[in-house]
């Protein structure tokens, strides 16, 4: 069982402390801008470094998102960190104002974990700004995977993605450490992308423009009668 926390991610501390400090020198030397400025980003860091509790849904087979944010892509590609094979790929993007920490999609036991140095392009770009290629290349961006096996021999690949911001990937997972549905296990600092890998035969529930929120909202379903 998950010890209570505080309503801010321990992660984020050193920043706010930073910030208000900022904007308390600057509001003693009467710089009343600048200490508004700081003032700003230390809300906008509080909102980032957020940390609710979250509703998880009961059903053993329901998938539930690992991150806050968009859906901005939903695809069938090759999985290729762990298992080498097509699997229904679900991209969440997620922005500055979003909560980051990341939760597990399923209940299981962490079978691989794999980090891949890269790019920082930006995570997301949108349809019309960008063709294709230009934004496939957030695919080569830095990146930490995890590969997860449900009690039940499904495996489940989450792959947290470093933005044009995000600098810091963060993982608690390590190999064969246990894992609820929903349980907080990493984030990403300062805007990013996470995707979810899901086996052949799942009922996919989301589509391109969803909001989702990490450990509540069910992106999918492991058994194909709960469409």
């Amino acid at each position: 069982m998950e010890r209570k926390r505080s309503p801010i991610a321990t992660e984020g501390f050193t920043y706010l402390g930073i910030l208000a400090i900022l904007a308390w020198a600057a509001a003693i030397f009467n710089f009343t801008i600048l200490s508004v400025v700081f003032a700003v980003l230390a809300v906008i860091t509080l909102l980032f470094f957020r940390d609710p509790e979250r509703e998880v849904p009961d059903d053993p087979d329901s998938i539930v998102s690992p991150a806050d944010g968009s859906v901005v892509m939903v695809e069938e590609i090759y999985e290729r960190d762990f298992l080498g094979a097509p699997m229904t790929r679900i991209s969440i993007s997620l922005a500055l104002y979003d909560c980051h920490i990341n939760r597990m999609p399923v209940r299981g036991k962490v079978v691989g974990t794999k980090y891949s140095p890269g790019s920082f392009n930006i995570a997301h770009m949108p349809d019309w700004l960008f063709s294709d290629g230009m934004k496939r290349k957030s695919d080569d961006n830095e990146r930490l995977s995890t590969l997860i096996e449900t009690p039940e021999g499904e495996k489940i690949v989450v792959s947290q993605i470093a933005g044009f911001l995000a600098r810091r990937i963060i993982s608690y997972a390590e190999i064969d450490m246990k894992f609820k549905k929903g349980e907080r296990y990493g984030m990403i600092k300062f805007g990013s992308r996470v995707d979810v890998y899901l086996p052949e035969g799942c009922i996919i529930e989301v589509s391109v423009g969803n909001r989702v929120k990490a450990g509540e909202s069910i992106i999918a379903w492991l058994d194909g009668n709960k469409a």
